[in-house]
């Protein structure tokens, strides 16, 4: 591994940013990416959440930006408005000090208010596909100088339905350009379409093992109807402080946050129908502990970066293993650990066997004794765990409401 970022020649003001931020020495995906992305190879670039694959294509390419030239010149693509958001503040964090100007452009905000920033004539533009094929249509954002287009979490944008939009804002861009693919996973479609759009691109993938290192994997059974206090009763187990709860679908999503926080419990939630404002309210009051836990569905699964996430709770079962691969690693980022904590019923058991097969990972049973997490013997099914009333001054569940 190369020992220090000082070998890729990177500007003084990203070498400051780096050690503000602790990073001393380059993660694997970004050891072999710098060198191709800043040499201007087409890339693909797989590696698993947590590895720093967002500075694997970030620093390359604010290396690159003129600043002498007021004109855009990188394009960043990223499928939800959390994620774009998130580049965004990294890409403020690594251009402190620098004369280069960065914009966000995401759905749900002002565009007229986005259109008259674009005036200001950023180097760097991260937005949603759909705002940023909007505006294009518009004719507001010119893109006859931009170098490289990143696609961040590419398998995401496929299965969002995005690739339309995608393919549109690509289009407008000159013949020459990079193109850059990065994705915790690269579904074969993903990798047949780099191969239409790309030049010769670098396919690059490390740590192919899924996330076995830095997070613990385990299960706990109980019944469906024991669910919120089973819930309740882990986080206390746990002490945790902050955690991702995942839910499948919208619906049942309000239903658990009222019934966390009847059972004394701080959460909120976070959906992709909500408001532009209610889902940043959402994440700021997270990210600033304003709330233990964040009660989401799939849209938070992937990319984001909340520090201090110490669990994820998977209330509902991953529809599939990508799909528990991309919310474990909410926790466990970088070199921290984690918990990635399955609560399933009898019926949903035969799904650890599944994930455990597909991801090549061990997902231990576990159990509750007297408020404390026991290990149970491999081979023997643990007793579901037995229901207890929330101590005295907090409401009771309500028995048998349906969500």
């Amino acid at each position: 591994m190369t020992s220090s970022f000082h070998t890729y020649n990177l500007p003084d003001y990203q070498l400051q940013a780096l050690a503000k931020a602790g990073i001393a020495a380059p993660t694997p995906i970004q050891e072999q990416a710098i060198p191709l992305i800043a040499a201007g190879r087409d890339v693909v670039g797989k590696s698993r959440t947590g590895t720093g694959k967002t500075l694997a294509y970030l620093l390359p390419q604010l290396q690159r930006i003129d600043v002498t030239k007021r004109a855009l010149q990188v394009l960043i693509l990223a499928p939800t408005r959390e994620l774009t958001m998130q580049i965004e503040g990294a890409i403020k964090e690594y251009t402190a000090g620098s004369e280069i100007r960065a914009l966000a452009l995401v759905g749900g905000a002002n565009i007229d208010r986005q259109i008259e920033r674009l005036k200001e004539k950023p180097h760097i533009v991260v937005g949603t596909p759909g705002r940023v094929k909007d505006i294009l249509g518009r004719k507001k954002m010119k893109m006859h100088e931009v170098r490289s287009i990143t696609i961040d979490e590419v398998d995401q944008m496929l299965e969002l339905g995005f690739l339309q939009d995608v393919e549109a804002v690509l289009k407008s861009a000159m013949r020459d350009r990079q193109l850059l693919f990065f994705s915790a996973t690269m579904s074969e479609e993903a990798k047949k379409i780099a191969k239409l759009w790309m030049r010769d691109p670098a396919f690059l993938e490390t740590e192919a093992g899924a996330m076995i290192g830095q997070i613990q994997h385990v299960w706990f059974s109980t019944g469906k109807e024991d669910k919120p206090d089973t819930l309740r009763r882990l986080v206390r187990a746990y002490d945790v402080n902050r955690a991702m709860v995942f839910v499948n679908e919208t619906k049942g999503l309000w239903w658990l946050v009222q019934e966390l926080r009847k059972l004394g419990l701080s959460a909120e939630g976070l959906h992709g129908e909500a408001a532009k404002i209610q889902r940043e309210q959402a994440m700021s009051g997270f990210r600033d502990g304003k709330y233990q836990l964040l009660v989401t569905t799939d849209v938070a699964a992937r990319g984001l970066d909340v520090e201090g996430v110490t669990h994820v709770f998977h209330y509902d079962p991953a529809i599939d293993p990508e799909h528990y691969l991309h919310r474990a690693g909410r926790t466990g980022r970088g070199t921290q650990s984690g918990v990635s904590v399955s609560i399933v019923t009898p019926d949903e058991k035969f799904l650890i066997k599944k994930f455990e097969k597909s991801l090549a990972l061990r997902i231990f049973s576990k159990g509750l004794e007297q408020g404390k997490i026991v290990s149970r013997r491999p081979g023997t099914a643990p007793k579901p765990a037995a229901r207890t009333a929330p101590k005295k001054g907090k409401s009771k569940q309500a028995k048998g409401k349906k969500r």
